[in-house]
């Protein structure tokens, strides 16, 4: 009761100093209030403001100004005004006990940054690798939100299946470079070779050589240089393929064959899976699906994990020679091409990996006959066909693009820093040219 006579007489002395400094302890409906009281407050050194927001018990602040304006303080040795509450688009907080330093509320603090950009999501809507996580909050204010996935991720996570952001451009023959020709090293020769993969990690191409003597060999070539090596002198190999660990997958053509794995450092053979076909091209999905064909049984899948191959798959009307294959950007599509048909056929992959029961053309080749060997995909999710003719360039869709003129050619690849560089097998030459697009390794 003392200290609050005591403060009723301090107060109403402090009144009195602020009816003379304009503001005080005032009520401060508009919020001006508070700087005046500055200026005076000294007189409220020993009386807390009333109730009624003029000077008294506690001398309260003013309510307050629009848009959170500070609110003024009353005396220097006020208790400190409760900090209001963040009031919607920055209204200043409830009023606080006159203090020497009692600001109003804070400021409503803007929302946090936007979310991060669109990342190259998964076709489950997965964030991808350029989306950046979501914004920052605000001084006061809300979390952003995370950045949404992209439209597409082509395959996995593997470093062979990631393409750079697009968009890419519509044709991409546009500005094609001149085609390059690699010949074996003198005195060694290409008897016929094939299956070129890039193994970005080792910044090398490998590509077998269906020499029939001495035997089947895997060579290798490290850009710059244009003088390729042999890899593993008796591969025994035909097509080639990566999986998701940076592995060569081969298709084993001289018995016993199957399906086997080599280290691409070391050379080191892993274990056969053994088959009665004779392999020719091979593909594996990001989930570890293999695919691959035999030109006189028909074309097969190993599940992931199993080391039983299915039974052969044949192509429509039961006719044709299955040869090159491939998958489309988003795996969702198996390409098969019929090397005596001249046609690429494709067949929808269920989310397991199994192969739909009815394939239909994709597109019919445009040079020759016995030309639809192997194939490869680009980020734009073109397919390109090796021909005798050339490689044949095609859209998602099926529609003709046009064809890089490397002659007579029997499987592609994309390779370099920026995986714009197409190497292309034939008979008895490596050939390589830069295209607009960049692709995948196989």
């Amino acid at each position: 009761m003392k200290l609050l006579r005591l403060g009723l007489a301090a107060g109403l002395a402090a009144l009195a100093i602020a009816t003379q400094g304009c503001a005080g302890g005032s009520s401060g409906s508009t919020g001006s209030a508070g700087s005046g009281g500055g200026s005076t407050g000294s007189a409220g050194t020993s009386g807390a403001a009333g109730t009624t927001g003029a000077a008294g018990t506690t001398g309260a602040a003013g309510t307050g100004g629009t848009g959170g304006s500070v609110a003024g303080a009353a005396g220097t040795t006020g208790s400190a005004g409760t900090t209001g509450a963040a009031g919607t688009g920055g209204s200043a907080g409830a009023t606080g006990t006159a203090g020497g330093t009692g600001t109003a509320g804070a400021n409503g603090g803007t929302g946090g940054s936007a979310g991060g950009a669109a990342g190259r999501g998964g076709t489950t809507g997965t964030a991808g690798s350029g989306g950046s996580a979501g914004g920052t909050a605000g001084t006061g204010g809300a979390t952003g939100t995370g950045g949404t996935g992209g439209s597409t991720t082509p395959h996995g996570s593997a470093a062979k299946f990631n393409c750079p952001a697009g968009p890419f451009a519509s044709n991409p023959l546009t500005g094609m470079g001149t085609v390059n020709m690699i010949s074996a090293p003198s005195p060694d020769y290409f008897a016929f070779i094939e299956g070129p993969v890039w193994i970005s990690s080792l910044s090398t191409l490998f590509f077998s050589d269906n020499a029939s003597s001495p035997t089947e060999r895997i060579w290798k070539l490290v850009p710059p240089s244009t003088t390729p090596t042999i890899f593993i002198a008796a591969s025994g190999s035909n097509g080639l393929g990566v999986d998701n660990n940076n592995q060569i997958i081969a298709t084993i053509q001289r018995a016993p064959t199957g399906i086997n794995r080599f280290n691409p450092m070391t050379g080191q053979a892993g274990t056969l899976i053994p088959t009665t076909a004779k392999p020719n091209d091979v593909i594996v999905r990001s989930d570890d699906n293999v695919y691959f064909t035999d030109p006189a049984t028909g074309f097969y899948r190993i599940a992931p994990g199993s080391t039983t191959v299915s039974a052969a798959m044949k192509l429509p009307n039961n006719s044709g020679q299955p040869n090159g294959i491939e998958l489309s950007l988003d795996e969702n599509t198996l390409y098969v091409g019929d090397v005596s048909g001249n046609v690429i056929y494709k067949y929808t992959l269920a989310a397991d990996g199994s192969v739909g029961a009815t394939g239909t053309m994709f597109a019919m080749a445009q040079s020759g006959h016995n030309t639809v060997d192997g194939m490869c995909t680009d980020c734009a999710g073109n397919v390109y066909a090796s021909t005798s003719g050339g490689v044949e360039a095609y859209t998602s869709t099926g529609t003709y693009i046009g064809t890089i003129p490397t002659g007579e050619s029997s499987n592609c690849t994309f390779a370099g820093a920026d995986r714009k560089t197409m190497y292309v097998t034939s008979r008895a030459l490596l050939k390589y040219v830069t295209l607009g697009v960049p692709g995948l390794p196989d």
